[in-house]
């Protein structure tokens, strides 16, 4: 019993370390770059998505809304044709290259394998 109390808090000390409601979204901010981005902003309350764009030797990288996290919003917003991108939500989450971790699985994963060795 104690051993499952012990795994039920843990579970939830996780659950809410990993909420992200009630603070804003950071995310990488550069136009055009040849290089990685350095610089990063808060991203406004109705932007809850880090992009980044690709496209021949320059990335874009801004806050953005999960909601037009598609190849034809953002076609049309950029005035783009042949392009890679990227969406995440989390903090910081567009920099780099374009493929990752996703943090949301590897989370789920690691509570999972403390689970696994708890019991």
């Amino acid at each position: 019993m104690i051993k499952m109390n012990h795994v039920l808090l843990t579970t939830c000390v996780l659950l809410v370390a990993f909420c992200s409601s009630g603070y804003a979204l950071r995310c990488y901010h550069c136009e055009n770059s040849p290089t990685l981005c350095k610089t990063n902003s808060t991203c406004l309350t109705t932007e809850d998505t880090c992009l980044q764009m690709k496209f021949g030797k320059l990335r874009t990288s801004s806050c953005w809304k999960a909601s037009q996290c598609n190849i034809n919003e953002i076609a049309e917003f950029f005035q783009l044709d042949n392009f890679e991108f990227f969406c995440c939500q989390h903090d910081l989450c567009n920099e780099g290259t374009m493929t990752g971790v996703n943090k949301a699985a590897f989370s789920i994963a690691s509570v999972m394998a403390m689970l696994w060795l708890l019991l």
